[in-house]
């Protein structure tokens, strides 16, 4: 069990009934809109899970999340410097093949933007790490200076780090559980320093969800999208989110399908 006052920050959406008897928060059904229908200009930070590697249509978890904020009432912009899956407003900042660090270096011109800065950030980093076996043991450490760059450069931001997916190989899996535990008190300690953090886990995407070991599928990432947008609501229910500042373009609508269901996404994937 952690220290209550670990738990400063973190909300790990969707536990099962064990894990919430930590104190951990568990997520709303219905939700109004987020702050009050705040225009949200979202940057997906992240590695090839966040790109969409080996997923067909190239999403990820990031449609689901935009048509789940349009859809919940708030204008929404995808940004970032690369452009993939098959939606209009396709845009992240999500790397193949990159660790902790190189996702750091590879995004700070989005992070360190002088105008029309996110006003979300979302983050799932470590999974590479593990992988290649590439500074493993403080890969807990290296995120915490990923999130102490994000933060200081983006003040205004709410930051959502999640807890990584599962993976089927038998040592990274090992090193995920590891990492997963280590990162709580990492996010915490910011969250308690003030900063707009919060961490979710990904409860509901399963070792099924993981075809080729490490990338979610369809299903998975839906769970993903999930998971990041009850953290957004969290982070409103906080006070931690605040309008996206400048010139705003609302590109919402694209992610969402004729039929205005965010549920049909992975279906209409599938078919």
């Amino acid at each position: 069990m952690w220290p209550t006052d670990l738990l400063t920050g973190v909300f790990l959406s969707s536990l099962n009934a064990s894990e919430q008897t930590r104190g951990c928060a568990s997520p709303s059904t219905v939700v109004a809109a987020i702050s009050n229908g705040a225009p949200l200009r979202v940057l997906a930070l992240g590695d090839s899970i966040t790109y969409g590697y080996n997923d067909p249509t190239g999403n990820s978890y990031r449609r689901d999340l935009a048509c789940l904020l349009w859809n919940g009432g708030n204008p929404v912009n995808m940004i970032g410097s690369v452009k993939n899956g098959d939606w209009e407003n396709n845009e992240s900042d999500s790397f193949i093949y990159h660790t902790i660090d190189d996702i750091l270096h590879a995004g700070t011109p989005e992070l360190t933007r002088d105008t029309e800065k996110p006003n979300i950030v979302t983050l799932h980093a470590g999974t590479v790490n593990f992988v290649l076996g590439k500074n493993v043991t403080d890969a807990p450490d290296r995120l915490g200076n990923l999130v102490d760059f994000i933060t200081s450069n983006n003040p205004s931001a709410l930051l959502v780090v999640a807890q990584l997916i599962p993976n089927t190989k038998e040592n990274v899996s090992a090193y995920i559980d590891w990492y997963n535990g280590e990162i709580v008190p990492v996010v915490a300690k910011r969250a308690r320093e003030g900063k707009k953090v919060i961490l979710t886990s990904m409860h509901g995407v399963t070792t099924e969800h993981v075809p080729d070991h490490s990338h979610p599928d369809q299903a998975g990432s839906r769970v993903m999208a999930q998971r990041f947008y009850d953290a957004i609501v969290e982070g409103s229910r906080r006070g931690l989110v605040r309008a996206a500042e400048g010139v705003f373009e609302d590109h919402g609508a694209s992610s969402v399908l004729p039929s205005g269901r965010c549920n049909e996404l992975s279906r209409d994937k599938e078919e």
